[in-house]
C-alpha cells in the first residue's frame, strides 16, 4: 500500500490515505485467528464482603484438583500464609483463603495468582501394583521412557512416565481399575514447541491406593468417559492424538502424586507385558 501524500492535493489525498488504512484495518482484524483453547476446569473467583475479600475456587470436568494461591498484601491479612495450597477432595466449589483490611483508614491492596494441577496430594510415592499396558490389539514402541531426554528428565515432573507411540485415534485402554476425576479434550494444537504445553488434552483416573493416572495428547473431542465414572483395567477411556508439547503422536502415560499446584512426582511402576512378564519399561523397547 501506497501511502505517500501529494503536495498537489494533500487533504484529499490524506482523506483517501486514512479510508484506506482504516479498510486494511478492518480486513487484518476479520482475519485474525481465533482465540486459543483454555482449560478452565479450575477457576478462582473473589466474593467480597465489605473489608474482606475470599477467593472461591470453581471446578468443572474435574472433582480433585491441587491449587497454590500467591498473595501480596499491603495493610491486609490473609487466613493462611502465602502460598496456599489447598486439595479439592471431590468438591467442586470451595473457599481457598480469605483476605481481610489491618485498618480501613490506611491504604490497602491485594494481588494474587494461582496454578493448579488435576489430582491430589496423597502423599503417595511407591506402589506394589503392577500396571496394564493402556492400549489393546498391537504392541506399541516405547518412544520416551523413564528420565527421557526430551521432557521426562529429572525435576520435570515426568521422571517415570510413559511415552507409547500411537497414530491418532487409537484406543486408549485404562491401565487400571480406578475413577475418572478430570479430563480435558477442547485443543487441536500440539508440537515439539514448548509454548504447546498448556495445550494437551487429557484424563486423570483416581486409584484406590491415593495415586492418580494421567493419558495425555488425546485428541480433540477424544475422550470417551465422564466425569465421576468407574472405570476398570482395559476400559476404553479415550482416543489417543498429538496435542499439547508433543514431538509426534503419541500417548504420554503416568502414575503421579501431587506436590503442590504447580509441581507433581510421577512414581515408579511395572507393567504385565503382553507374554505375560512383569517389567519395567525402556525406551526404544516394544511391548
Amino acid at each position: 500500500m501506497d501511502m505517500r501524500l501529494s503536495c498537489k492535493q494533500p487533504w484529499k489525498q490524506l482523506l483517501s490515505a486514512l479510508v484506506l488504512c482504516a479498510l486494511f484495518q478492518f480486513k487484518a482484524n476479520s482475519a485474525s485467528a481465533p482465540p486459543l483453547p483454555r482449560d478452565r476446569n479450575v477457576q478462582v473467583f473473589e466474593l467480597r464482603q465489605g473489608n474482606r475479600v475470599t477467593l472461591i475456587a470453581h471446578l468443572t470436568n474435574c472433582t480433585e484438583a491441587t491449587i497454590t494461591v500467591t498473595m501480596s498484601l499491603l495493610n491486609m491479612a490473609a487466613s493462611a500464609i502465602s502460598p496456599v495450597t489447598v486439595d479439592a477432595k471431590g468438591r467442586s466449589r470451595f473457599e481457598l483463603v480469605t483476605i481481610q483490611v489491618i485498618d480501613p483508614k490506611q491504604p490497602f491492596r491485594y494481588q494474587y495468582n494461582y496454578k493448579w494441577r488435576a489430582g491430589r496430594r496423597a502423599g503417595v510415592m511407591t506402589t506394589s501394583f503392577v500396571y496394564a499396558l493402556p492400549y489393546i490389539g498391537g504392541s506399541r514402541r516405547v518412544l520416551q521412557g523413564p528420565l527421557g531426554t526430551f521432557s521426562h528428565q529429572v525435576r520435570s515432573g515426568s521422571e517415570n512416565a510413559i511415552d507409547f507411540r500411537m497414530p491418532i485415534g487409537s484406543k486408549v485402554c485404562a491401565a487400571r481399575d480406578g475413577t475418572v476425576v478430570a479430563f480435558w479434550q477442547d485443543s487441536d494444537i500440539g508440537g515439539s514447541d514448548p509454548t504447546n504445553r498448556p495445550y494437551a488434552n487429557y484424563v486423570v483416573v483416581a486409584h484406590e491406593d491415593g495415586t492418580f493416572a494421567e493419558y495425555v495428547h488425546l485428541k480433540k473431542n477424544g475422550v470417551l468417559v465422564r466425569l465421576g465414572q468407574k472405570v476398570q483395567m482395559h476400559d476404553e477411556i479415550a482416543l489417543s492424538g498429538n496435542t499439547g508439547y508433543s514431538s509426534g503422536p503419541h500417548l504420554h502415560f503416568g502414575v503421579f502424586s501431587n506436590l503442590d499446584g504447580t509441581n507433581h512426582m510421577t512414581i515408579p511402576i511395572q507393567f504385565t507385558t503382553k507374554s505375560g512378564a512383569i517389567k519395567s519399561l525402556r525406551g526404544g523397547e516394544t511391548y
